[in-house]
């Protein structure tokens, strides 16, 4: 479509099926702006973006068009003034992009403009090619440059171990984190099987996790993995296939969260509740057992009375001192006397006690009161503390070694009729020779025979300290 004014210039030019044969919109300009001509590509691109059908802009001044554009191409239709000026004085060729959206889908638009002349006079041929397609992809390809190198920065510097392995097993890919907290560089571990982190027969092999990712079962689970220097972790692993160009799956990744603080904190935590619940059961039987060596020596109700209640506020306050003492060091001595106060008889020598003197530090305190405590009792249930002919004889000495010294503390219960052994498989039993030792690295023995009991528990170094004023 062309102006009629404009109809003999189109036909001298010729230009007119050239035009037409464009699959870009293309129109032509004279010096002033207005569109003098369009092709069928222009005149369907009118159409479609509710312009006019019949004249396509024809007789319009596109330059006031672009003076009054708004919107997000408005910033690049500022400019084509300007540019077009330049194209009619010099020749030059003019060129922009910008974006032109439909109510539907995002385009861009690249724009070029060159001079024609005719009978001394310039006009503008206009081109417009939709480049949407080129624009996304280019802007994709960015996006994935930027994201790559935001997923190198991230593997790059974060504190959890990520590590890929292939399907069969092998190691591609190992971060730095992974190398800090496994102890194995990237040389070391990359090509090796991912089995090199699972412990001594471990049940399930790598197979068995691939299989699972890759039929889609598998997003995370716990488990246990070894590093270098024999270390055990407990991890949370989250996982997930790694896709190739063509969608197929050629490698599985794997995120490494440690949480072996958190299992400790949890297992010290059901301890520490399962004790709170043991020592609330065995409460009546200490009550029990202080109103009845009450008993034996106070022969009037008022003198039950004051003894029992003083008894009671004994046994409290043995429970206050093992928990303001959990933080700072303790003397033995002090520890070993306020847990047995609340069940001896004042006027009776119901146990004694020797070594030198020394502070235990706060994990060492929280582990021997609580044996303290069971040893105490069991026997206020059933040994020496309920039985009037029973001795209790509490030693400790301090053990030279070859890397360090170690303390060694005895509790030891003779000249009793045992009519019902303590429990060694119980709560007790446990405390006494597993929770108790393991809480400071010791070593501990528990023996039951006919008429004594013994336990001891030898102490490391870095739990103790011996004060300067000696035994």
């Amino acid at each position: 479509m062309f102006s009629e004014d404009y109809g003999d210039l189109i036909q001298q030019l010729d230009v007119s099926g050239f035009m037409d044969a464009m699959q870009d919109e293309v129109a032509i300009l004279d010096s002033s702006g207005v569109i003098v001509a369009t092709n069928k590509a222009w005149q369907q691109f009118s159409a479609e973006n509710g312009g006019e059908v019949t004249t396509s802009y024809v007789g319009s001044n596109y330059l006031d068009i672009c003076r009054s554009a708004q919107g997000p191409s408005s910033a690049e239709a500022i400019i084509i003034p300007d540019g077009f000026s330049d194209v009619l004085r010099t020749g030059k060729q003019f060129r922009c992009e910008y974006p032109c959206d439909s109510p539907k889908v995002k385009r861009w638009f690249e724009l070029t403009a060159n001079r024609l002349e005719h009978n001394g006079e310039y006009y503008l041929l206009l081109q417009h090619r939709n480049i949407s397609i080129r624009h996304i992809e280019r802007t994709e390809i960015e996006q994935a440059f930027i994201n790559s190198n935001a997923m190198v920065a991230l593997v790059a510097t974060t504190s959890d171990p990520i590590l890929s392995f292939d399907l069969d097993g092998k190691i591609t890919t190992w971060n730095g984190a992974a190398e800090r907290m496994y102890g194995y560089t990237a040389a070391e571990a990359l090509g090796q099987s991912v089995e090199l982190l699972y412990p001594d027969n471990w049940s399930k092999p790598v197979t068995y996790y691939r299989n699972e990712v890759l039929a889609g079962r598998l997003e995370s689970f716990e488990a246990t993995r070894v590093a270098k220097d024999g270390s055990l972790h407990e991890v949370w692993i989250s996982c997930a296939p790694i896709r190739s160009s063509d969608g197929d799956i050629v490698a599985i990744s794997n995120i490494h969260r440690d949480i072996t603080e958190v299992r400790k904190a949890e297992k010290s935590r059901d301890l520490i509740a399962h004790e709170v619940i043991h020592r609330a059961k065995n409460m009546l039987s200490i009550v029990i057992a202080i109103q009845r060596q009450t008993a034996r020596v106070e022969h009037t109700v008022e003198g039950f009375k004051s003894s029992f209640e003083a008894r009671l506020q004994s046994l409290s306050q043995s429970t206050d001192l093992l928990v303001k003492n959990a933080w700072t060091s303790v003397e033995l001595t002090d520890l070993i006397n306020s847990h047995l106060e609340p069940f001896v008889d004042p006027n009776e020598n119901s146990y004694t006690t020797s070594g030198p003197s020394l502070k235990l530090r706060p994990q060492s305190v929280q582990a021997v009161g609580m044996a303290v405590h069971e040893l105490a009792t069991n026997s206020a249930k059933h040994g020496a503390l309920m039985q009037r002919a029973g001795k209790i004889s509490i030693n400790w000495k301090v053990v030279e070694g070859d890397a360090s010294p170690t303390l060694r503390l005895c509790w030891h219960e003779s000249d009793i009729a045992i009519t019902q052994k303590p429990e060694r498989k119980g709560f007790g039993g446990t405390v006494l020779t597993s929770l108790a030792p393991t809480m400071i690295g010791a070593d501990s023995s528990y023996d039951v025979g006919e008429r004594e009991i013994t336990w001891s528990i030898t102490i490391p170094n870095d739990h103790f300290e011996v004060n300067q004023r000696g035994t």
